[in-house]
């Protein structure tokens, strides 16, 4: 906890007194830079495009530029163990729920947690994951978009090392969207359905005639706070519930195993 409190303070005091020629050095590496420096000046010539209306630097906007350009290391000579970090001011739980929903879009579905911390700063999840390249920060960036998300500053620390910005003000899941009236078949699932079920005022589930689902049903807020849920050690056929007021998503599986329903669900919604 020390030393993520300890990287915390030093990734602080960079966001506030990093140039854009600092940043570009810490993300290309010194020797690099060095080395590139008349490539880099002539990349960067126009500095004010790469600088937000707040006197930030773009992070994400440089990256892109040293990635396009073959400046920025992709990959490692060998399996490494990389550390990231993510911040936020908004709520934690649609927060860890999105980034690991992003991470997983790029491939990467394991990873240890390392540390959480919850403070006046913010909240921070840092985690561990074992990997031959970095994860792109461009394309990460891409993937949290999608979610209503944005980078606002990435620092790198040392080679396997970046903590990352986020503005999760006005993110939502990737859940799926379902039409009012018509009966959706929601396929096999390979893990438990997400929903989004804003504006509607009843859900009708209906399971496959070769299947038993013992319902594992849970409604959620916007920020993913829990709403109301239904847990079933008996096999139901169809399971009728009224939406929640304030419901933003809804969150099926199976109380035992998803193999129990690996023909798939229908879901019929109301508005």
């Amino acid at each position: 906890m020390k030393k993520l409190l300890l990287i915390l303070t030093l990734s602080l005091s960079l966001f506030g007194a990093q140039t854009l020629q600092e940043k570009i050095r810490s993300f290309v590496g010194p020797s690099k830079y060095e080395t590139q420096k008349n490539l880099i000046q002539v990349l960067f010539a126009q500095s004010n495009t790469f600088m937000k209306p707040s006197g930030e630097v773009d992070s994400v906007k440089v990256i892109s530029v040293l990635k396009k350009n073959g400046l920025l290391q992709l990959l490692y000579t060998q399996p490494v163990q990389l550390r990231l970090a993510f911040r936020t001011q908004h709520d934690p739980l649609i927060f860890l729920k999105i980034v690991n929903e992003s991470l997983e879009a790029m491939g990467y579905n394991y990873f240890l947690t390392n540390n959480a911390l919850r403070d006046s700063a913010g909240f921070v999840w840092e985690i561990y994951l074992q990997t031959e390249h970095i994860v792109d920060p461009e394309a990460f960036s891409n993937a949290l978009e999608a979610r209503g998300c944005t980078i606002t500053n990435i620092v790198k620390n040392d080679d396997h090392y970046w903590f990352y910005d986020i503005n999760s003000d006005n993110a939502y899941l990737g859940a799926k969207k379902v039409e009012s009236g018509v009966t959706t078949p929601l396929g096999k699932p390979l893990k438990p359905y997400w929903i989004d079920v804003k504006n509607l005022k009843e859900i009708t589930v209906t399971v496959h005639s070769g299947d038993r689902w013992f319902p594992d049903v849970v409604f959620f807020d916007a920020n993913l706070h829990l709403l109301s849920d239904v847990k079933s050690e008996e096999s139901t056929r169809t399971l009728k519930l009224k939406v929640p007021n304030n419901a933003a998503y809804l969150k099926i599986g199976d109380a035992f195993m998803l193999e129990n329903i690996k023909h798939g669900l229908s879901l019929h919604a109301k508005e």
